[in-house]
């Protein structure tokens, strides 16, 4: 009984253990991109060091990011460490932003740069060798038309105000590209059904995705089987389906359940998650997805997430949707 005792113990303490490098590790992160968001990179750089030394599985994005801010803060050896990293182990592939991103501007001239870019376009090259180039094509198209207005809507929004013509006209445009890009993946979806992975990519994956995110109602119903099929089938990120289904299941006045979505408080200007089933046992339904925590999620924001809290004002929230919801309608 007391070997058994001592072995439970050891193995609470170790969970214990790991659950608090793991939120260490995320409120490191968080405090290394505000730094870098304040442009303190050799600041931001140390930070995000401390925190890779809490973790084995670093994702592919911190470690990225990092080499920006090690480049950013003149620190080349850093950068290319960790550009060289993702390159060779995790097979990183995305060749056009790698040459794109001004961030990485100050290795260009460095010997390092040529080889960097040759690993990682043979990564793409071997990554897409079963492609279709012209769906490929047409769908890195229409990804750019989806996301490259919506990557000005911070800062227009911060310049000319939400309720500004500038918003008005900025989102009328988003609405014209989200119909036309509608009608070209509809077609795609319709004759073919969801293509592989191994025929579009991760781009090409994302985008249908997010065209179908920006869809009405109607939309996301009619492909709700396709997608759950491609997800399924492991051609559609659990991450992706999981704010897909949430934003549905709010739709049809239901809770989401991974709690992915989220609404700004006209009040506070802060986010707050839209009504959520079973906060409880949130964090094992979003790690089943591939998602992070929620407090890690809601560190970028710097909230903390108290799910007694949030049980007590849940009816309130709900309350609130749904006269928005009402006022939408009439």
């Amino acid at each position: 009984m007391k070997y058994f005792f001592t072995l439970t113990f050891i193995y609470i303490a170790f969970k214990f253990g790991s659950a608090q490098n793991q939120n260490s590790y995320s409120q490191l992160i968080n405090k290394g991109w505000q730094l870098c968001l304040n442009k303190d990179y050799k600041a931001s750089a140390d930070v995000y060091e401390k925190a890779f030394k809490l973790k084995n599985d670093i994702p592919l994005s911190h470690r990225y990011n990092a080499a920006c801010i090690h480049a950013l803060a003149g620190h080349k050896d850093r950068a290319f460490h960790h550009l060289f990293f993702i390159g060779h182990t995790l097979k990183w592939s995305d060749y056009n932003h790698l040459i794109n991103d001004s961030d990485l501007s100050t290795l260009h001239k460095d010997k390092r740069w040529e080889e960097l870019t040759k690993l990682i376009l043979k990564n793409k090259n071997e990554e897409e060798v079963h492609f279709d180039k012209d769906l490929v094509r047409i769908l890195d198209q229409i990804y750019f038309d989806d996301q490259s207005t919506r990557n000005s809507i911070k800062s227009k929004e911060e310049k000319f105000g939400r309720d500004s013509k500038e918003m008005d006209a900025l989102w009328k445009d988003i609405l014209k590209r989200d119909s036309i890009n509608l009608i070209k993946i509809s077609h795609i979806l319709d004759a073919q059904g969801w293509p592989p992975k191994d025929k579009i990519g991760k781009r090409g994956t994302s985008t249908l995705f997010l065209v179908i995110q920006h869809a009405d109602q109607e939309t996301q119903e009619k492909y709700l089987p396709l997608m759950t099929k491609a997800m399924n089938n492991g051609h559609l990120p659990k991450r992706q389906y999981a704010m897909f289904y949430d934003r549905l299941m709010l739709r049809r006045g239901k809770r989401q359940l991974y709690g992915t979505q989220l609404a700004i408080s006209k009040d506070s200007k802060k986010p707050y998650v839209l009504p959520l089933d079973e906060p409880k046992t949130v964090d094992k339904r979003r790690i089943e997805m591939g998602l992070n925590t929620m407090q890690e999620n809601l560190n970028r924001w710097n909230l903390i997430w108290d799910v007694e809290e949030y049980i007590k004002r849940l009816p309130q929230i709900e309350a609130k949707e749904k006269a928005l919801n009402a006022k939408k309608h009439n």
